[in-house]
């Protein structure tokens, strides 16, 4: 949804006239801003990612172990190491390791995604409440200075931002098929991704394509 900020009234306010003086903002004052509420333990990304990560980990650990004993002692003694419990037990961190990844990803609880186009650039604020367990099950420390009163009393806190300016865009990916859109700083790595509610896709991508052009 489009916001502009009127520097006279200093106030910002929906689309692009403010409501205090009822002129009408400069580009260069408007932004494109909307949010997007999750939990993490619904994500299939992150459930996909833990699998990979961990299914990796056990066979690099197996090639490894087998390797060493193959190199060391022979074929025929690493085949009788193959063929008792060392491999179940090495399989094993699999599930495990999901195990753990759901306590974690129940720990953190719904998660806050606020986006922000800009005349500087894009923007990503994400923010969840001020719990310390949910900022420790994501590996972060709780630091109380990142919790921020609302107007109706309650706290939310920053579990983290990111900013990416017009001029470092190196691409831009546009999937409408899933309402999102890619940037990259450096190219096919780490993008800043935008997820978008479908009715806001066009928006955004008609907000992006006037500061990437030809990206």
């Amino acid at each position: 949804m489009i916001y502009s900020y009127c520097k006279r009234c200093n106030l910002e306010s929906p689309g692009d006239t403010c409501t205090g003086c009822g002129k009408r903002a400069a580009v260069s004052a408007q932004m494109d801003q909307w949010s997007i509420a999750s939990n993490p333990v619904m994500d299939g990304r992150v459930w996909r990612a833990a699998l990979i990560a961990l299914s990796s980990a056990s066979l690099l650990l197996m090639a490894v172990v087998f390797g060493m004993e193959a190199a060391v002692n022979g074929g025929e003694a690493a085949g009788v190491l193959f063929r008792g419990s060392l491999p179940r037990m090495i399989l094993a961190l699999v599930p495990v390791g999901m195990a753990v990844t759901l306590l974690f990803l129940l720990l953190q609880g719904q998660e806050v995604d606020v986006f922000k186009l800009d005349a500087q650039g894009a923007h990503l604020r994400t923010w969840h409440g001020p719990q310390k367990w949910k900022s420790w099950a994501r590996l972060q420390s709780a630091d109380p200075s990142k919790n921020v009163p609302q107007q109706d009393g309650s706290v939310v806190h920053l579990s983290q931002e990111r900013h990416l300016l017009w001029k470092d865009v190196a691409q831009v990916q546009y999937r409408p098929a899933r309402a999102v859109i890619a940037l990259y700083h450096t190219p096919h790595i780490a993008p800043l991704v935008l997820r978008l509610p479908p009715e806001e896709y066009e928006l955004a991508k008609a907000y992006v394509g006037k500061y990437c052009k030809g990206k």
